[in-house]
């Protein structure tokens, strides 16, 4: 693998490396440059209702388009606003404050404008228009009781003064003698027409353009007047044509206006201070009535526009939609004398139009251009990755500084420049290519500061890239990271606060009961949030906060919910083995719920395990002593049987042979004692015991064959009774033999005379058991444990007989053999048991021929 790597590292020598990373900066700057210049001229070449489709004709154009809307607007609300309130001679005799804010609304928009003797006259350098408004006649002058004369500019005429017949007033920039005052209306328009191309004229609520309709259709809605009240209106047209649209005002004093704006356009006939004009100005009122009256009078519908209630002296206050008040009243606007004409000046569209097709080349080129760049960057970035990549695999040192920043420092900044340079991308285009002008005039030093600028950007880009993916491939990315570091100064200092030794300690139902408790509260709050939003009409914000603080603690409980069900099962897992006596590696977090359960297992773990240790030392050091003691006494016991037996061979008086016969006897049953507790010893402690496979009913049977003189010597009656002809086991022959041996001896023994012992082998499921059963002759006032313990006997005031070992000894050999051994005692009626795990012997399966 390592010689492979090597061949694939020398496709990438050094001084490529170093060429590349310059020519990808270069065409990666380059890419980066041209993408927002191709942005910048999108800006204007893009339609204003298809975003992101690149018209060819000036016309279609988002900047004309733009142009010939504001236009149309203003001498739209010219004609309505001014025009409609002008006297015979210009005078406009309307609301000084709807004039006021007609002022304030050319002023905001930036529409140029001068105030001549005729009224207010706009100023484009590309239309020519003509806006007028034909008075209808008046029959009769109703004075407004609502204005007094110090909101008015003028006093009532006399009655004398009031036309008789249709008047039309007029404003246009062009010259006096292309329209003329002895001119009639339609002449002046008949006039318009033949002198202008590309022209859209508005005349009696009548759209109409020498333009063939582009066929695409736009939708403007606004709010009309329909018995007076208002409704939603709207309209189609095609986009390269302009909307009707329409006016109103109502009974607040509010004059409304929408000619093609996206919001209505609002004059007041109040001042703002007034209240009045505060009154007018708003889109809400507030009224006060019965609580009672509030409720009875108000249905579903209306209850859900209220945005707060509050109680005031057995009032309610409310705030409600000042359309839905039972005093409004909307009154239509007259737009049928209304005439608009606006017209592209000549040599204007050719001006623009060379520049557009300008920009629309510069577009092109730029745009093929990138495209190339983007492709060549987009090599040069994959060998500079390839390579980077190879370099992490081999493990050579590079990065210079990079190398002590950490790997997040590296991908924050990666992804700062990354929104950086799209967020230039998005806006920049949009912020500096607004005038078309603009594009088209030199602006060589800025364009090179941007270009160096993109340069720089896409070197950090690709320095800072090729290093982390260097970091990644080289599996170095674990020892780069901060985070992790940081956050186990943290954790180890929070470890340290008595919050979490007190937390660590508390038990984990205790964590879990509050926990609950938290996640309930959540859900509470979250449907809480939902009514609050969905009942009661409040602010959308209080119950987004109440929503999303709600999901903050549901995540947060539910994470730590999660944690402690994986803990749980390591928890378990510890048990397990515990119990198996495995060891167990996995550990858990310090600050885990259930790290002071776990300290505390592995606390009692140890504790156990020492205690064990202690007790297998114990009975290990006592066996060594007993076995110590044993050896040591076979020596000198066995000289003394010697010597005996020497005396027995001597010519002594009778008193003396009585004493040695004594002797005999004595030194005969010590001899046995010793090689009892020897044996007992050895079996205790696992030596000596040779396991092989044997009968258990045919070893039965030789014990009881050489068993039978002290049977017949003892003159009791033994019933022998065996269900099973074999059962295979794996045992010590000899120690099984031996405790056969000391059943039946211990049943002579101490059974009472005349009685009868039973001797039983049978199966129980998958094991053997024997079974001896006998009444004693004695009274048994001793436990199953106290009878098996060494050197007990069942009848304490026999000096004779046993060593009170047989017992002790049967069940040592049984269960050093694997088996088990019980007593059970039901009056006078002692039994013991041996049970014996049968050995299974699959036989050899039978080939079918």
């Amino acid at each position: 693998m390592d010689t492979k790597l090597k061949k694939i590292s020398r496709l990438f020598p050094k001084p490529a490396r170093v060429t590349a990373f310059v020519l990808a900066c270069i065409t990666a700057g380059s890419a980066i440059f041209g993408a927002v210049m191709t942005r910048e001229r999108e800006w204007v070449l893009q339609s204003d209702d298809s975003y992101g489709n690149i018209e060819t004709s000036y016309l279609a154009s988002e900047n004309y388009r733009r142009q010939l809307r504001d236009m149309y607007e203003q001498l739209c609300i010219l004609g309505v606003c001014e025009l409609a309130q002008c006297d015979d001679d210009m005078n406009y005799i309307g609301n000084k404050y709807v004039q006021s804010d007609f002022m304030w609304y050319l002023d905001f928009n930036q529409y140029k404008y001068k105030k001549t003797d005729s009224g207010f006259l706009p100023v484009s350098d590309m239309f020519d228009y003509y806006v007028s408004y034909t008075r209808p006649v008046i029959e009769e002058v109703i004075a407004d009781e609502t204005v007094t004369d110090e909101e008015t500019t003028y006093q009532q005429t006399a009655s004398t003064d009031i036309p008789t017949e249709p008047k039309t007033l007029y404003v246009t920039n062009l010259s006096a003698d292309t329209i003329r005052d002895d001119m009639t209306e339609e002449e002046r328009i008949e006039k318009l027409k033949k002198i202008s191309s590309s022209y859209i004229l508005r005349d009696d609520d009548v759209l109409s353009s020498d333009m063939t309709s582009s066929g695409t259709m736009l939708y403007y809605d606004y709010p009309a007047v329909e018995d007076g009240h208002l409704i939603e209106a709207g309209e189609s047209y095609p986009n390269n044509f302009l909307p009707m649209g329409g006016w109103y005002h109502d009974s607040y004093g509010r004059y409304v206006y929408n000619f093609g704006n996206s919001e209505p356009i609002k004059f007041y006939t109040y001042p703002g201070n007034s209240k009045a004009g505060i009154i007018a100005r708003r889109e809400a009122i507030e009224e006060k009535v019965r609580s009672d009256e509030f409720w009875a009078s108000k249905s579903y519908s209306d209850t859900q526009r209220i945005t707060w209630v509050e109680e005031d002296g057995g009032y309610v206050t409310y705030s409600g939609d000042i359309f839905s008040q039972p005093d409004y009243q909307a009154y239509k606007g007259d737009t049928s004398g209304l005439t608009v004409f606006i017209a592209p000046k000549e040599g204007v569209l050719e001006k623009y139009g060379e520049e557009y097709a300008g920009v629309l080349h510069q577009y092109n080129v730029i745009k093929n251009v990138t495209t190339v760049m983007v492709v060549l960057a987009l090599l040069l970035v994959l060998y500079l990755m390839t390579a980077a990549a190879v370099s992490g695999l081999t493990h050579e040192e590079g990065g210079g500084l990079l190398v002590h920043i950490p790997f997040e420092v590296h991908l924050i900044v990666l992804l700062l420049l990354f929104f950086y340079i799209l967020g230039n991308y998005y806006n920049g285009g949009y912020e500096l290519s607004r005038d078309l002008l603009e594009l088209t005039n030199s602006r060589l030093p800025g364009n090179i500061f941007s270009f160096i600028w993109d340069c720089v950007l896409a070197a950090a880009g690709l320095h800072i890239g090729t290093h982390i993916i260097r970091t990644v491939f080289g599996r170095k990315t674990r020892q780069s990271l901060c985070t992790p570091k940081l956050a186990g100064r943290l954790a180890a200092r929070f470890r340290e606060t008595e919050f979490c030794k007190n937390r660590q300690h508390m038990p984990v139902g205790k964590k879990l009961k509050r926990r609950t408790l938290w996640t309930v509260a959540a859900a509470a709050v979250a449907f809480y949030a939902v009514v609050m939003l969905y009942e009661y009409g409040y602010s959308v914000d209080i119950p987004v906060m109440m929503g999303i603080a709600a999901l903050v603690v549901f995540i947060i409980t539910q994470t730590q919910n999660f944690m402690l069900s994986r803990d749980l099962s390591k928890l378990d897992r510890r048990i397990e083995a515990l119990r198996q006596d495995k060891p167990f590696d996995e550990k858990v977090s310090a600050i885990s719920d259930i790290k002071a359960d776990i300290d505390m297992l592995d606390s009692i773990s140890e504790t156990v395990n020492e205690a064990v240790e202690e007790r297998i030392k114990s009975e290990r050091m006592k066996i060594e002593l007993v076995a110590n003691v044993s050896h040591d006494l076979k020596t000198p016991l066995t000289s003394i049987i010697s010597y005996i037996d020497l005396l027995k061979k001597s010519d002594l008086d009778d008193e003396a042979s009585a004493y040695v016969q004594i002797l005999d006897k004595k030194s005969q049953k010590l001899k046995s004692i010793v090689a009892d507790v020897f044996s007992l010893a050895k079996a205790t402690s696992g030596i000596d015991v040779s396991m092989e496979e044997l009968d258990f009913v045919m070893l039965f049977n030789q014990s009881l064959a050489d068993a039978d003189d002290k049977i017949k010597q003892s003159g009791k009656t033994v019933k022998v009774t065996v269900s099973e002809d074999s059962a295979p086991i794996v045992g010590d022959g000899a120690k099984l033999y031996r405790v056969f041996q000391n059943i039946i001896d211990n049943a002579l023994k101490y059974s009472m005379d005349g009685s009868r012992i039973f001797l039983e082998i049978g199966r129980v499921g998958k094991n053997i058991v024997f079974t001896a059963k006998n009444t004693s002759s004695y009274p048994i006032d001793f436990t199953p444990e106290e009878i098996t313990e060494r050197f007990v006997r069942g009848d304490s005031s026999r000096t004779d007989g046993g060593s009170g070992l047989g017992l002790s000894i049967a069940k040592s050999f049984t269960e050093a053999c694997g088996g088990r051994f019980d007593i059970v005692l039901d009056g006078d009626m002692f039994k013991a048991s041996v049970t014996m795990p049968i050995t299974e012997k699959n036989e050899p399966e039978k080939e079918i021929i």
